[in-house]
């Protein structure tokens, strides 16, 4: 009977614990702070993220990038898109490119305006250096 009672009360404290856990499935991430600067009167937006070691995309290194942007819980995309789809088509397409600064252009899901709209961006980078790295040690 005791077993039974110590397993009963291992399930009740082990399934809310895994359903909160779960929930935390996306990787930290920075922020971005707004306000965004709307790119030529378009669907797009600009963001300057500070992630140290996170590599953009360059003319002659398209595509290595490994920045993702989120909206809220949810994966935008797709990356590597031309300026021109990001601004024309929208719809969560984006690009972090290099051009003298580190800049992504981005549209929101709905292509609303990111200021206004209530959500919240957040970029990671897996291959990101994390400057603090050696203090947490």
């Amino acid at each position: 009977m005791r077993a039974l009672l110590a397993v009963c009360a291992l399930l009740l404290a082990y399934v809310p614990a895994a359903i909160i856990l779960s929930k935390r499935s996306l990787p930290d991430g920075a922020i971005l702070p707004g306000p965004f600067i709307r790119y030529a009167n378009s669907n797009a937006f600009m963001s300057f993220p500070v992630l140290p070691g996170a590599l953009a995309d360059e003319e002659n290194h398209r595509g290595q990038s490994t920045l993702a942007l989120y909206e809220d819980e949810t994966l935008l995309g797709p990356a590597h898109s031309t300026n021109l789809d990001v601004q024309v088509d929208g719809r969560g397409r984006y690009s972090y490119w290099r051009h003298g600064t580190k800049m992504l252009l981005f549209s929101t899901s709905d292509n609303s305006d990111p200021n206004t709209n209530g959500r919240t961006y957040r970029v990671t980078d897996p291959r990101a250096h994390d400057p603090y790295q050696a203090q947490r040690r």
